[in-house]
């Protein structure tokens, strides 16, 4: 188990960089919500498919060049958590299609840090959290685009169906996990409120191994 913080900016350092001021109304929240949200998700994995990709320099390299603590040292604790440049990457939607963006921007919260995350057939990570409060980092907002996504805490599981929107709390401790044996995609950012998580129904965790 690595709980180690960098500092306020957790175990990915980016300070303000791509930061919208975040309004917290609640101390504690569930591990993963439902948000009441389904898209279109083979209109998603089109469109993430179609997308100009860079050949280098994937979402989470271009974001080290901005971290607030020194690189090295915050890229080694990623990879001892699990996040290796072959079963982990990702790449910012700036490119996104036009579906895609729109799923985010009709949202009635606002988005910051939105990715696109793959990782490889049988990836876990270790248990980790990302940082120690939400007020200065978000609230995780998760679609799940080419299959069902996974996640673990240290005493449940749970599945997030393809093409639902989801919060998963990453302040509590979590595993990153893909037990599919094929590569899982989804998207990712944060968002500047708690509002969908307060009106969302809470996940049961399942057992499915």
């Amino acid at each position: 188990m690595n709980m180690e913080y960098f500092s306020k900016d957790g175990i990915f350092p980016l300070g303000d960089y791509d930061y919208v001021p975040t309004a917290q109304t609640k101390t504690e929240y569930p591990e993963v919500v439902d948000l009441g949200y389904q898209v279109d998700a083979d209109l998603l994995y089109k469109e993430f498919v179609a997308m100009k990709k860079p050949s280098k320099d994937h979402y989470y390299l271009q974001m080290s060049k901005k971290f607030t603590e020194d690189k090295t040292k915050v890229m080694k604790n990623f990879e001892d958590l699990g996040f290796l440049t072959d079963n982990y990457g990702g790449y910012d939607m700036k490119r996104a299609g036009a579906y895609t963006k729109q799923v985010m921007d009709d949202l009635p919260v606002e988005l910051f840090r939105k990715h696109y995350t793959m990782a490889e057939a049988g990836w876990e990570s270790k248990l980790h959290s990302d940082h120690q409060t939400f007020d200065t980092h978000g609230f995780r907002l998760v679609i799940p685009v080419n299959v069902d996504a996974h996640i673990k805490y240290k005493h449940n599981h749970y599945r997030l169906q393809r093409g639902g929107m989801y919060f998963w709390n990453i302040v509590r401790e979590h595993a990153g996990w893909n037990p599919l044996n094929e590569q899982r995609i989804i998207i990712m950012a944060q968002m500047n409120t708690d509002r969908l998580i307060n009106h969302g129904t809470i996940l049961d965790p399942i057992n499915i191994l």
